[in-house]
């Protein structure tokens, strides 16, 4: 499905953690509202959530999970898990399929089972992998990552090419554009970067 707004979102399940990368351009069709957007959110200390679509949708969806996760994680006694997350975010897209958010979404984290990488579209199909892309960008930026990626990738090698991916789609796209924000997830938390 096309969407009226850009984004180029990549997602990569390194050996020791997981990264996000985004660009930071919010745009309606060849409007640019700002290049300043944040398409990445951290969720929880080990959780990050990154999205293509529209603005609005993204950020009610995170701030619901936001109020979801607090209420399991008093329920349960024990930190969420990714792929509890992930399976709370399908199920929340696949509850509204007849009046859909109009998202896609990339979920990395790290918990007790090592990192995880999963995907989702706008209708809650959910896709563990180990690195995927998405928004207007996504082809260009596949590209890179099917040529570039390796089973053992470290977090600092990973970094580098998820750089180039998102630069790739904001090269060819343009929808795309702005800083590139990169959501870096380790066993020691998020750490975050932008690069200009």
């Amino acid at each position: 499905m096309s969407f009226p707004t850009g984004a180029t979102v990549v997602g990569i399940k390194c050996k020791d953690g997981a990264i996000i990368a985004t660009d930071s351009l919010i745009s309606w069709g060849t409007f640019i509202l700002s290049e300043k957007g944040v398409k990445a959110f951290k969720l929880t200390d080990r959780i990050v959530l990154a999205s293509a679509g529209l603005s609005s949708d993204y950020q009610m969806l995170v701030n619901r999970l936001r109020a979801q996760i607090k209420l399991y994680e008093l329920h349960e006694k024990k930190p969420i898990s990714v792929k509890t997350l992930s399976k709370m975010v399908a199920n929340v897209l696949y509850a509204r399929k007849m009046a859909p958010l109009y998202v896609q979404t990339v979920i990395v984290g790290v918990d007790e089972e090592g990192p995880s990488l999963y995907t989702l579209d706008m209708g809650g199909s959910l896709i563990p992998d180990n690195y995927t892309a998405t928004g207007t960008g996504v082809q260009t930026a596949f590209g890179v990552l099917e040529q570039e990626y390796k089973e053992d990738l470290t977090v600092a090698e990973a970094e580098a090419v998820a750089i180039a991916a998102v630069k790739a789609g904001i090269a060819r796209d343009a929808q795309s554009g702005g800083d590139i924000h990169l959501m870096i997830v380790t066993s020691d938390g998020v750490t975050e970067k932008t690069i200009n």
